[in-house]
């Protein structure tokens, strides 16, 4: 029995870790399959740490419209048809709008989504579309955008959108609400272990003060998901970076498609040169 005891105090940081990856995939973007003017393509992706859903994972991407690259990565649990409005703003403002399904989400393979993948992905797309006019990225996006940032993805501009801004302290608190006090360290490491990056490194305070993109942070006063005080503070450390505080949005669908916050991105981006669209190069290099 006591063998039992100690045996399950050893597999709880390694469930609870697990757990905290496993996504619960959305339903099928019908809204955005949709439109008109898009086409797809799959990238293969190598996941870094150790990865459960195994080394390389199958992404789709998605691209929508026409003109210099812009770059929209949704949330947890997010959806293509969440960043709509904005992607719609852009494309009549003269961008093509890439959207990624992060793994475990849209078409994309995978039942796990880490920070460090998602980055991972991004900075695949970089690879044969970049570079980006502009990044945005919605809740987790953000991070995950941030993070592409600091191992090397080419930005001119940057939104982030009610995105929090430390992930080991995510990491703890929710470790703590499940009732795994004392067992927070080893979730950490395991989390560590499986994404590749202790979650302490992802850190967007310490990132923030390196970047040197111009920058457009907006929040929800009351969003019930990820507290605005975070995000705040590191609009005030990012060099130059605009805060947007507005109330009542929340953090999902109002929120996102709230006429002010379509018009503060939309002046913060700016319509598109004509003579800078997407080039022939790049097209034939995403195989569209």
């Amino acid at each position: 029995m006591r063998q039992k005891k100690v045996s399950d105090a050893e597999n709880r940081p390694a469930g609870f870790a697990d757990k905290l990856l496993r996504v619960k995939r959305p339903p099928l973007d019908q809204q955005f399959q949709e439109l008109s003017n898009t086409e797809s393509l799959t990238l293969q992706v190598e996941a870094p740490g150790d990865w459960p859903d195994g080394r390389q994972i199958e992404v789709r991407v998605h691209r929508w419209g026409s003109g210099r690259n812009a770059l929209l990565v949704h949330g947890w649990q997010g959806r293509r048809s969440d960043l709509m409005g904005i992607g719609q703003k852009l494309v009549e403002a003269g961008y093509a709008v890439w959207l990624p399904d992060l793994p475990g989400h849209g078409d994309s393979a995978g039942e796990r989504l880490s920070i460090p993948l998602a980055a991972a992905v991004l900075q695949a797309l970089d690879r044969i579309a970049g570079p980006f006019a502009l990044v945005l990225g919605h809740s987790i996006g953000g991070a995950c955008v941030v993070q592409a940032l600091e191992q090397g993805l080419s930005a001119e501009r940057v939104v982030l959108l009610a995105t929090p801004t430390h992930y080991g302290h995510w990491a703890r608190f929710m470790a703590r609400k499940a009732g795994l006090e004392g067992d927070e360290d080893a979730i950490l490491l395991r989390l560590e272990r499986l994404i590749g990056l202790h979650p302490d490194r992802i850190d967007m305070r310490r990132q923030a003060a390196k970047m040197s993109q111009p920058a457009l942070f907006i929040h929800s006063s009351d969003d019930p998901v990820v507290p605005y005080k975070g995000a705040e503070a590191v609009a005030s450390i990012w060099p130059g970076a605009e805060w947007l505080l507005v109330d009542g949005l929340g953090h999902h669908g109002e929120f996102l498609s709230d006429k002010v916050v379509l018009e503060r991105v939309s002046a913060f981006v700016g319509s598109a040169p004509t003579h800078l669209e997407t080039s022939p190069a790049t097209a034939q290099r995403a195989n569209l």
